[in-house]
């Protein structure tokens, strides 16, 4: 019933318990209407509150990542600070994606940060070998995974070969 339906009711029948009965229709609705109200603020706090978490949370992830990267840069060649610099950044990959898992593009773009951070470390000029690498400790260590089976005959003198062309 709308207002002036009630207004009308009561006005017609000169009856004032009718006016009471719809007022009390009337402040029950505004009761519901404010317990609606109360707990649709409550829930909008705790979506701000799980909001605010989840925007943390990424941050964090996101700035252990660029930090890895940047230690990663410094210390090219180190395959535990490689690793952990990976499992960060899949970390953050998945946050981004609402935990919803990380794709194969991430992994591509993750490759592509940590092999742009330890590009320092794979730059050779020609065929320069590492002072403490010489041809004999090549040569050493070439027989030695040929005696453990770890590759063939073929294998090792093609690779034996190729060390000694280097001379």
């Amino acid at each position: 019933m709308n207002t002036a339906a009630i207004l009308f009711y009561w006005q017609s029948d000169g009856d004032p318990t009718g006016f009471v009965c719809c007022g009390g229709v009337i402040l029950f609705i505004v009761a519901i209407i404010i317990h609606a109200v109360k707990t649709g603020n409550e829930q909008t706090k705790r979506l701000n509150a799980e909001r605010d978490e989840q925007i943390r949370q990424l941050n964090a992830a996101k700035n252990a990542y660029f930090v890895a990267l940047r230690s990663l840069k410094a210390n090219p060649t180190n395959p535990d600070l490689r690793e952990r610099t990976l499992e960060l950044g899949r970390k953050y990959s998945n946050l981004t994606r609402n935990k919803s898992g990380v794709t194969v593009y991430d992994e591509v773009a993750l490759s592509n940060d940590i092999n742009a951070a330890c590009a320092g470390a794979a730059t050779l000029v020609g065929n320069t070998l590492a002072p403490s690498q010489t041809i004999e400790s090549r040569l050493q260590k070439l027989a030695d995974l040929k005696s453990k089976g770890l590759i063939d005959d073929q294998e090792y003198a093609a690779r034996r070969t190729k060390i000694l062309d280097e001379v």
